[in-house]
């Protein structure tokens, strides 16, 4: 069913299925109106939010935060889940970035902030995915593509990158963080956000495990090759960055449930050294 799915969304033109999202999500918003969340991305308040992710044994196992099934996580009106309105309140409330100009690269760009990135006249905006043409009509056809083990971009050029989950899915992570490390500015900044295990010391991960069943037995999800632990900061700092958590819980108080954040999860910040 699944293949079938996605099947169907390939044969769906992206201008046709942006407009059929667009009018459930509206009916959606209207089903779930009410007061108790609301969305810095849209701005509409719900009783209740859409729940997101499969449950899954080593999810549970490992107790890995930022994967697995979650109630009242994605908002009905804009699909943002808990990890997209993080990143939105920390550059809000903690950054001038909306405010100054910038340089920003975007990796597979969730709907909500590109749409706020590509309105901000002073924001240079560069997204991409790998394999947008394989994606249905999630991603507009106009998305650049990208292989981040190997970016196409010049060295030194962007002031923030945001990379949201991506990199649980690379086979080689540590190559991809060098990358983002070459094409930062000096002074530049990083939001690099995986599913990760407060439990684990060392990641799990092994290249044997290649197809669909095993990877969600194994890791979670399908397409996920490896659940990181708690060495995964190692190795952003092996790729030369500092790497900072910065827990939103502490900083922000408890004003932040009308945003249904995920209150184990850290935000996960790197800088290159002026």
């Amino acid at each position: 069913m699944k293949k079938l799915i996605q099947k169907t969304k390939k044969q769906i033109p992206f201008w046709l299925g942006k407009k059929l999202r667009s009018g459930y999500q509206k009916s959606l918003s209207i089903w779930y109106k009410g007061h108790t969340y609301q969305c810095p991305y849209c701005k509409n308040e719900f009783r209740k939010l859409l729940s997101a992710g499969e449950k899954s044994e080593v999810i549970k196992k490992y107790q890995v935060i930022g994967s697995g099934y979650r109630e009242n996580c994605s908002c009905p009106r804009c699909y943002s889940k808990g990890r997209d309105r993080l990143i939105y309140l920390y550059l809000e409330k903690e950054t001038n970035i909306f405010k100054e100009k910038n340089r920003v690269l975007h990796i597979a760009p969730e709907a909500c902030l590109k749409e706020l990135f590509i309105s901000l006249p002073n924001i240079h905006y560069t997204d991409g995915v790998k394999g947008v043409r394989d994606m249905g009509y999630y991603y507009d056809r106009r998305t650049r593509e990208v292989d981040i083990m190997e970016l196409e971009m010049e060295d030194q050029i962007y002031d923030l990158i945001i990379c949201n989950h991506v990199l649980e899915h690379v086979y080689d992570d540590v190559k991809a963080m060098k990358e983002f490390y070459r094409v930062l500015k000096p002074g530049g900044w990083a939001i690099l956000q995986v599913p990760i295990s407060p439990i684990l010391e060392k990641s799990y991960e092994d290249e044997s495990i290649t197809s669909e069943k095993e990877r969600s037995i194994h890791f979670g999800q399908y397409d996920h090759i490896r659940i990181y632990g708690q060495d995964y900061f190692k190795r952003l700092e092996s790729a030369g960055f500092q790497v900072e958590q910065f827990d939103y819980r502490k900083a922000w108080g408890e004003t932040v449930s009308k945003y249904a954040l995920n209150k184990k999860e850290n935000l996960f910040i790197v800088h290159k050294p002026k």
